[in-house]
């Protein structure tokens, strides 16, 4: 406890901090296990968190053009038939999520009828509580290869952090702007922020200035908020323009004549996708191959699973099949890439406070979904190309694929505990062949190898005992 407690005083630097943050992480907390308890629809689409000022700066105009915004973008959403989760958040004399993710659009919008503009401006503690509610499961990453959509946060304000009567803080040069500023530049980097500015005159200064530091951050008009819904559908079209244009620079010109092979797109939505585009680094993986040490004690890289006996996450797996990508840096924890696309961590086993099992290892091999070559969760073995020696094991070792980049490079875990990237399109050329699951042959040679890989495992260790 001592340690924790100097661990979190390293990092927010006082005790009324540490305090400040306890009671945000345990709002999160209760919202997400709301959410469970009430088994909120919840889609496979991108994530996006929706941060209201409900301080009565807001009342009237501001509350009537935020309102106008939001249901902009979720009728959008519906209208694009996207499955997109939506989580709103207020921040005024109460801080509070008044609805957790989800793409019940309809419920989403009933929430509305139980706002009351009342109470200063608390935009600090608005994001603080989104990012809390995010990092705590309750948003997923969206993978349109090669780009991977991390859950995304939506600022509707005056641009008034604190009291207005106070002209200093209403300023680039407040003490809670510079917060403020830290926040979006430092999580930007992960979770990228929108701004709408909303009201009779609204901050434009200090918004734009917050949209700048967030890195993919954007200036949105209310009044052109369904754009931002069509964003979802332009990531989806920057990212099978990547895929078909690997290695080649993506000017505007080709983005405006293969647009139409997708669907109809005016000015704006050609421009957005130019932007991402430009940004597709701000959509990268927030890390490599993971070279963290394996625990002997947890399903290795590329085991398969399915929800186990202390699952509460609702349907982020949709009731499917996920792959073992790696292990978390915090005991007790593996990520999980579920077929359905979505990525998160899970407890397996002692984390030092408990012991839970929220998934278990089933022997589901993973079929190449419609419209892709190659997936995670495949079974591979050396192909035509290979030129790699016995990195595999041998001729007749299959392999688990546990990560896919869009560039035709794929990762893959033999049985004999190697891992490496191999080429499967890159520059035509293929190291790997894909295994049919439903082949009988297949999986019982998949099966030996398996259980003889592992008994070694077994014999070494006990060996070193």
């Amino acid at each position: 406890m001592d340690k924790l407690l100097t661990d979190l005083l390293k990092k927010y630097k006082s005790t009324e901090e540490v305090l400040k943050q306890s009671q945000v992480t345990l709002e999160a907390l209760t919202q997400q296990l709301n959410c469970f308890e009430n088994k909120l629809q919840h889609g496979n689409g991108i994530c996006s968190a929706f941060v209201l000022d409900t301080s009565e700066t807001m009342a009237g105009e501001g509350f009537r053009q935020m309102k106008k915004a939001v249901f902009n973008i979720l009728d959008e959403y519906s209208a694009l038939n996207l499955d997109d989760n939506v989580a709103v958040i207020a921040c005024g004399a109460e801080t509070k999520v008044l609805h957790y993710f989800s793409n019940d659009y309809t419920s989403i919008k009933k929430c509305f009828k139980s706002i009351d503009c009342i109470g200063p401006p608390q935009l600090e503690a608005g994001i603080d509580l989104t990012l809390s509610c995010i990092k705590h499961r309750g948003g997923g990453t969206v993978y349109l290869h090669p780009l991977e959509i991390r859950p995304r946060v939506v600022v509707i304000s005056n641009g008034n952090p604190t009291d207005k009567s106070d002209p200093k803080e209403t300023t680039t040069n407040s003490q809670t702007f510079q917060r403020l500023f830290s926040l979006a530049e430092r999580e930007g980097k992960v979770n990228p922020f929108t701004f709408i500015p909303v009201g009779n005159s609204p901050n434009y200064c200090l918004l734009g200035a917050l949209a700048i530091a967030a890195k993919g951050g954007r200036l949105i008009g209310w009044k052109e908020a369904r754009q931002y819904a069509r964003l979802s559908l332009n990531f989806r079209v920057a990212g099978k323009l990547l895929s078909q244009f690997r290695g080649e620079t993506l000017t505007e010109d080709i983005v405006r004549t293969r647009y139409s092979s997708f669907g109809h797109g005016d000015e704006d939505d050609i421009n957005q996708v130019c932007e991402i585009l430009n940004e597709k680094e701000v959509y990268g993986k927030l890390c490599k191959e993971n070279k963290q040490k394996q625990y002997a004690s947890m399903p290795s890289i590329g085991t398969r699973v399915r929800r186990g006996e202390d699952w509460q996450y609702g349907n982020q797996d949709s009731y499917g099949v996920g792959t073992v990508t790696g292990h978390c840096d915090k005991a007790g924890w593996i990520f999980v890439e579920w077929d359905n696309g979505q990525t998160f961590d899970y407890r397996y086993g002692n984390n030092g406070l408990m012991e839970a099992y929220d998934l278990t290892v089933c022997d589901e091999p993973r079929h190449i979904p419609e419209n892709q070559t190659i997936a995670t969760g495949c079974l591979v073995r050396r192909g035509y190309d290979w030129q790699w020696g016995d990195q595999d094991g041998s001729e007749e070792s299959i392999g688990t694929v546990y990560r896919v980049e869009g560039r035709g490079e794929v990762y893959v875990i033999w049985p004999n505990g190697v891992k490496s990237n191999y080429r499967f399109g890159y520059k035509n050329k293929y190291d790997l062949l894909l295994c049919d699951p439903r082949d009988p042959e297949i999986m019982q040679l998949y099966q030996f190898q398996k259980e003889m890989f592992s008994d070694k495992k077994s014999t070494s260790s006990e060996n070193k005992q």
